[in-house]
């Protein structure tokens, strides 16, 4: 039989133990904007998209075969089934120092949104996690493994208030937010099983646009990336065309106090018109 000394004690470790359990409200990040104010609603983003050759033999990713682990060892492409990309560093070849042979095929140009993969990602797993788009690398028959994206631009916020970010996987991604004079960060790296990655923490957010960078990779069968946002607490949706501002179309708005200020002048121009007109009627 539990006296109630005991049942009291009970109650007590329990909450405790829940307490200690329950997630802590951690303050949002503060991120102020590259380019403070409001700015004219975007129409995409840029984007390169590239197909690397199935058969490449030179990721850089070190591989243990004796701990069968990744971080150590000799390079991915030292052993015959090396071949294709593996991690953010071979993504990083594939973008700026590609070898030899390495590129298949490229497309460069603007998206409207941020939501790609391929017909394996769309077969399999679009019915519970959504159908994207097919890469525009994929518009015909050939090979839908190994190719990688990046997009870069501004993602424009109009309201002040918290927001977060996630991207959604399938192998790996980086995911770079810039504000003024800080970045935020998210990766992961290697071969992965598709998940979607938001910031630990929401972001305190004022009007103005945010310089991003994203990039990510696929090796075999389904490949995705897609770039969503959350605001106020509420789910993930895709990052609107609206709020996806390319480098080379970044346009303010007029702040509401010029046209203000331009309404009160040409009222008092109006004004001043018609005391003339009575002067000299």
């Amino acid at each position: 039989m539990i006296t109630r000394p005991a049942a009291a004690r009970c109650r007590g470790l329990l909450l405790a133990l829940c307490a200690a359990c329950a997630p802590a409200l951690a303050a949002p990040i503060v991120l102020a904007p590259s380019l403070a104010g409001q700015y004219q609603a975007g129409s995409g983003v840029d984007a390169t998209f590239l197909k690397v050759d199935d058969a490449w033999h030179g990721s850089s990713v070190l591989w243990n075969e004796a701990t069968k682990q990744y971080g150590s060892g000799q390079p991915v492409s030292s052993w015959g089934w090396g071949t294709g990309l593996w991690g953010i560093a071979d993504w990083q070849t594939a973008n700026h120092s590609p070898t030899a042979g390495m590129i298949q095929d490229s497309w460069s140009g603007r998206v409207a949104q941020i939501a790609w993969g391929d017909d394996a990602y769309n077969s399999a797993h679009g019915a519970r996690w959504g159908t994207v788009d097919r890469a525009p690398l994929f518009s015909g028959a050939g090979s839908q493994d190994n190719w990688s994206s990046s997009f870069s631009g501004y993602i424009r916020i109009t309201d002040d208030g918290l927001y977060n970010f996630s991207v959604r996987y399938d192998d790996g991604f980086f995911f770079k937010l810039h504000g003024d004079g800080s970045t935020l960060e998210l990766s992961t790296d290697l071969l992965n099983p598709r998940d979607t990655l938001g910031f630990g923490q929401d972001l305190l957010l004022s009007a103005g646009l945010y310089a991003f960078e994203l990039g990510a990779y696929e090796r075999l069968e389904a490949g995705v990336v897609e770039l969503s946002w959350s605001r106020d607490g509420g789910g993930w949706a895709r990052v609107p065309t609206a709020n996806l501002v390319a480098s080379d179309a970044a346009a303010a708005v007029p702040e509401p106090a010029t046209f203000a200020l331009v309404a009160a002048s040409l009222g008092l121009l109006a004004a001043s018109r018609a005391r003339r007109k009575r002067r000299d009627a």
